[in-house]
């Protein structure tokens, strides 16, 4: 008999498993092998943190209140996109908001205060805000969250409990995928709608309104139109590049002497450093651990070309109109992150660390993208 309880939990185990890192979309994303997560990580230890959350989501009261389809459920919905501080995150997950709008829906996003700040005024949201009191009185129709888990949900049981909701990613978790690619069919799914692959493209693009610095920001980034904008510093430093004079040295061979330096607190003294051994020989124009999200944003997109290891700057950089050279790991395809168009370009290393990436090919590609005519601006 325990022989039997023993199988059968085991079954049940793998199902989860396999249920919870499987995306359930009619139409295949971008993914990392289900099969090779559950391997690495073992079903069973997947399967029981799926198992953990199923009852927290019972627990939730949700499920009631559950919708599968957005096509007949009215026109007036609001996003609540919670717990997700990162800003790469969020540009991907938020970005087939166009959809929603081309398709007659108003939209709000209920947010963190720093993203609410990123996405004030955006061009696809009617209003955006981190304060969700103010909007207890508007008349929603239904809410989107990200997915199943307790910090996509707990601000919808708090605050829109009787509401209807669609989740996103519901219970996908684990491997490595296209986030952007998953929420755009994921949306088409809800709608209804079949997306041709020149829709797909648009709707899964990261995008933000061209200027989000307040006014009078434009004087520091007036002068920065020959200027090779680098991503200094990073949390992980598997993902923290470091050989940045190198490649700077080499670019200055080619004749490009004008670099913007951008980057967070973390990457202030790489910034002192690469200012004390170049600082002679090229115009460096440091602005690390100097600039709001907004400000950083508008310093990417009046830059010639921006080169960006796999992080929020690379994301911010993607909204804009300048070229961007995307430096990645081998843990991760750079197509899940940056969707493929004119003006963009990657450098892959061949381990888990973007270090290991060529300087040479950093060098050559970055020269391409200089010399490139300049992508078309998007809305």
């Amino acid at each position: 008999m325990l022989k039997k309880l023993t199988s059968a939990l085991d079954g049940r185990l793998k199902q989860l498993a396999l249920a919870t890192t499987t995306p359930q979309l009619t139409k295949p994303i971008g993914t990392a092998s289900p099969q090779q997560y559950i391997a690495e990580a073992g079903y069973q230890k997947v399967g029981w943190r799926a198992w953990r959350r199923s009852l927290v989501f019972m627990a939730s009261g949700q499920a009631n209140v559950k919708i599968n389809s957005l096509e007949n459920a009215g026109k007036r919905g609001l996003w609540l996109y919670a717990g997700e501080g990162q800003v790469g995150d969020a540009l991907m997950d938020l970005a087939p908001r166009s959809l929603l709008q081309g398709q007659g829906f108003h939209m709000d996003l209920l947010t963190d205060p720093h993203l609410a700040r990123l996405f004030q005024d955006d061009p696809w949201f009617a209003s955006v805000t981190d304060d969700a009191s103010v909007l207890a009185a508007v008349p929603y129709d239904f809410v989107i969250v990200l997915s199943h888990k307790r910090r996509s949900l707990q601000p919808k049981s708090k605050h829109f409990k009787k509401l209807p909701w669609v989740s996103i990613l519901e219970n996908f978790t684990g491997p490595n995928f296209d986030r952007s690619g998953y929420a755009t069919q994921r949306l088409a799914d809800l709608l209804g709608l079949e997306l041709s692959p020149t829709e797909f493209t648009e709707h899964a693009r990261q995008k933000l309104k061209p200027r989000l610095a307040p006014a009078g920001f434009e004087q520091e980034t007036a002068h920065l139109g020959k200027a090779v904008a680098l991503s200094i510093g990073g949390v992980d430093p598997l993902r923290t590049y470091s050989a940045w004079p190198q490649v700077m040295s080499a670019l200055m061979c080619h004749g490009i002497h004008e670099f913007l330096l951008i980057g967070s607190d973390n990457g202030l003294a790489d910034a002192q450093r690469i200012e004390q051994e170049l600082g002679a020989s090229a115009r460096i124009h440091n602005y690390v651990g100097k600039c709001s999200l907004a400000q950083s944003h508008d310093l990417l997109a009046a830059a010639r070309v921006a080169v960006c290891t796999d992080g929020g700057l690379m994301h911010l950089a993607a909204t804009t109109a300048t070229p961007v050279l995307g430096l990645f790991s081998a843990a991760i395809q750079p197509e899940w992150r940056l969707h493929p168009r004119p003006g963009i370009a990657f450098v892959c290393s061949n381990s888990a660390d973007v270090n290991d990436a060529s300087v040479q090919e950093i060098v050559e590609k970055t020269l391409l993208l200089c010399h490139a005519p300049p992508p078309a601006q998007t809305s």
